[in-house]
């Protein structure tokens, strides 16, 4: 099976282990040429899945040079989005990460060839191993308008990141908020400007983190630090 390929466009927040998700109901973009051709972008409706354990293994060649080119490999167990996920950077001036999907395939095949094709000329013929093991307990919330279209998901993390060669461990919370597929340009700009105000009114801070992946190998300092 070919992988799939998509556009990530999402903002994360730092929260200390207190913190409440706001109620985002209501929550509507202020700008005026959003939610154009009649779309509508005001959240009616907030959908909260149980909580799911997510376990993902981040592989790197010697060198680091995935993370250092702003690309991440992982093999992701639990939650609806199973599987291989290779993250790139974005194309030119576009906005948001590409992020390619493969199947999960047992535990030890290895990386699929067809994500390892993608970032040949990034490992120069280096092998990949695991670099860090993350787990996550999520609970997601679905922000949806009133037609039941799914507009976003915000997602409330627990992490915990291990290095398999050292053993040190570290842990934080943040929140992570994903536009859904195909909300984009100056509709997706409005509700995150929208949403991103509640949060903050909430205690969330946007986050100082490029990713969960620099943040649980040490490479850059938790939340209050």
């Amino acid at each position: 099976m070919s992988p799939a390929e998509q556009t990530e466009i999402e903002r994360k927040y730092d929260v200390d282990e207190t913190a409440v998700v706001p109620d985002l109901v209501g929550t509507t973009p202020r700008d005026p040429s959003a939610g154009g051709a009649g779309r509508d972008l005001r959240v009616a409706r907030v959908d909260v899945d149980p909580p799911a354990h997510l376990a993902a293994t981040y592989h790197d060649a010697p060198g680091r040079p995935l993370l250092g080119g702003r690309v991440t490999l992982r093999r992701r167990t639990g939650g609806h989005d199973a599987g291989w996920h290779l993250k790139l950077p974005p194309t030119g001036a576009g906005a948001g990460r590409r992020e390619v999907h493969a199947p999960l395939g047992e535990a030890g095949d290895g990386v699929p060839a067809e994500l390892l094709e993608r970032v040949a000329d990034r490992l120069d013929g280096r092998d990949v191993a695991p670099v860090l093991v993350l787990e996550t307990t999520r609970t997601a919330h679905r922000l949806r308008a009133a037609d039941g279209t799914e507009l976003a998901e915000l997602a409330d993390d627990a992490v915990s990141a291990s290095e398999p060669e050292t053993g040190t461990r570290r842990s934080w919370r943040e929140w992570e908020v994903e536009l859904a597929p195909g909300l984009d340009g100056v509709d997706g700009d409005a509700l995150l400007e929208a949403v991103e105000a509640v949060l903050r009114s909430a205690g969330a801070v946007p986050s100082s983190s490029r990713s969960k992946l620099a943040r649980g190998l040490g490479e850059e300092p938790l939340p209050g630090a």
